[in-house]
């Protein structure tokens, strides 16, 4: 009993057009299902827990940046109206951009330290993981 050769069936492996275009129809279906389905999960689970974490985190990495830009604007005003007010050019405008970057680091800071306290019980809470360090002196 003899396998025939590739020579001997040359339609082997090969589909009519029809066929091919049926093919594509019934994975283009299976596709469009598939996604509802996935589509109708996500609706049920709501946002992923990271997604919550991750958009606050970057509202607060936001909330920081603009705080130390705003904080030098505003020295940089203060200090240029002081400074057309009183003719004491440029040195008015620059104690006061000073006092604004102090300003706005004194915010940063402050910010820092709240969401340090905030997360710290987080931190004491989780398990321990040990050091590379420690892992190769137990070998």
């Amino acid at each position: 009993m003899s396998t025939p050769s590739d020579d001997e069936n040359p339609a082997r492996g090969e589909i009519s057009p029809e066929e091919r275009d049926a093919f594509k129809k019934r994975a283009s279906d299976l596709g469009a299902r598939l996604e509802k389905v996935k589509a109708e999960a996500r609706a049920k689970r709501g946002p992923e827990p990271g997604d919550r974490a991750r958009g606050a985190a970057m509202g607060q990495a936001m909330k920081i940046a603009i705080e130390l830009v705003v904080g030098i604007a505003v020295g940089g005003f203060i200090g240029k109206i002081l400074d057309d007010q009183f003719g004491t050019a440029p040195w008015l405008l620059i104690v006061f951009l000073m006092l604004g970057f102090a300003a706005g680091l004194m915010n940063i800071i402050r910010t820092a330290r709240r969401l340090q306290a905030e997360a710290e019980p987080m931190q004491r809470s989780a398990k321990a993981v040990p050091d590379d360090d420690e892992e190769e002196d137990r070998k």
